[in-house]
């Protein structure tokens, strides 16, 4: 496993994917901030868009890494090296949570940058606003897209092992950002006396995001926030797991 994840650490800082996420997350951040003449606190707090663009990207460079061994053929290398599939499976997505969490700090980053330059001292890091400071409620919105992006990694590396087309696999994946949590609510609302069960569909773990930094988002997801951690987990925890039974199988 070490062994592995060295070997994927080294192909991924050697290829241009970490490079253009990181252009892609700057200029879509950017386009946040000017998008709007004054940008508002709630803004600035969810890091000018930060979590949604982040998960954008990161299911399109998720799959891509996975895509591109099969492609340019250097599956066919890494498994005479390493007969441990499993392995190098698990090192790709630890390699993908590395580059997840580097990128959260580059959002961070260019949130401070951005909101000192669009607003100035309007907005105190430190005052409270309702139910945190802005700082703590920036922390927490990027705490809960990193809950998310275990989620999210998990379903790229499945799908793409699974339908093994890199554009289909980033298309399913915006759908489940941009329209899975409202399909979600709809079905919780048209099927009150099932919602218990309902509830727990993956689709509705996308509030994660907001939750943690705003408890009002549970009236959406009908899901504590410990509850919906947990449901994040696990469906990470399975998705990976049967991503793994595929990833073995698939023939090169």
């Amino acid at each position: 496993m070490k062994n592995s994840l060295k070997q994927e650490l080294y192909k991924f800082r050697h290829q241009r994917i970490p490079l253009y996420g990181g252009i892609a997350l700057v200029v879509l951040m950017l386009y946040s901030a000017v998008s709007s003449s004054n940008p508002s606190r709630m803004l600035i707090a969810q890091g000018f868009g930060a979590g949604q663009w982040l998960t954008i990207i990161m299911i399109a460079i998720a799959s891509t890494f996975v895509a591109m061994e099969y492609q340019n053929r250097t599956i066919m290398t890494l498994f005479y090296k390493n007969s441990n599939k499993s392995a190098i499976y698990f090192a790709k997505f630890i390699v993908m949570l590395i580059y997840g969490a580097l990128m959260s700090l580059l959002g961070l980053v260019l949130t401070f940058v951005l909101k000192a330059v669009m607003v100035g001292s309007k907005y105190s890091w430190g005052a409270m606003y309702g139910q945190h400071s802005l700082l703590i409620d920036l922390l927490l919105n990027t705490a809960g897209f990193y809950i998310y992006l275990l989620f999210i990694i998990a379903v790229a590396f499945l799908l793409i092992t699974l339908i093994r087309v890199n554009a289909a696999v980033v298309g399913i994946g915006l759908v489940i950002i941009f329209m899975g949590a409202e399909f979600s609510s709809l079905v919780m609302s048209a099927l009150p006396h099932f919602s218990a069960i309902i509830k727990w569909n993956p689709l509705n773990m996308v509030f994660v995001i907001n939750q943690f930094a705003n408890s009002s988002y549970e009236k959406y997801s009908n899901l504590s926030l410990p509850q919906i951690i947990i449901g994040n987990l696990i469906y990470a925890v399975i998705f990976i797991a049967i991503g793994d039974v595929l990833f073995k199988s698939r023939r090169v």
